[in-house]
């Protein structure tokens, strides 16, 4: 009797960051990983960004050095009929790190939040105090364009009457 062997596929979902969507994979071992573009997109850079990132020498991009990403395989998607080769979590984080380090204030405000976010989450289980993904969501999504928008108003604050004339609008 011949055994089959059962191709293992990922599962897709997508999940928001406020009103930022992220494409995520449920491995066939449990784990989770990211779709490139959206993690790119998720902070309005270019879909190559990401490999520009790891070909440099930051201290973000580092650990990812000796990682054969690229030589991966690709893993098929369960309904997509398609193939992905989607990178960890802790990739895409770093990621966004250091284009935040970098200033791309995107990038700033959604670390910003998540941190806040998942203080809150730790705190409101030590109080048992109980939100829904929905509640959390909401008040990412409010804080992330607090913080955007508070940053778009202190940079229009320092700008000085002739910085017009020389400077474009997202310079101090």
């Amino acid at each position: 009797m011949a055994e089959t062997s059962e191709t293992k596929k990922a599962i897709k979902a997508i999940i928001h960051l406020g009103n930022i969507p992220l494409d995520v994979y449920q491995m066939p071992n449990g784990s989770y990983k990211l779709y490139v573009e959206s993690v790119t997109d998720a902070i309005k850079r270019p879909k190559n960004d990401l490999m520009r990132f790891l070909e440099g020498q930051s201290a973000q991009a580092l650990p990812y050095k000796n990682r054969a990403l690229l030589q991966e395989p690709m893993i098929p998607v369960e309904g997509y009929g398609g193939y992905v080769k989607p990178i960890p979590i802790e990739l895409a984080t770093s990621y966004w790190l250091y284009r935040a380090i970098k200033g791309n204030e995107i990038a700033q405000a959604l670390i910003q939040a998540s941190l806040m976010e998942s203080i809150e989450r730790r705190a409101d289980a030590a109080f048992l105090f109980k939100r829904t993904e929905e509640e959390y969501n909401q008040k990412f999504g409010e804080r992330l364009e607090e913080i955007l928008e508070y940053n778009r108003e202190e940079v229009a604050a320092r700008r000085l009457p002739g910085d017009a004339m020389y400077l474009p609008r997202r310079i101090n």
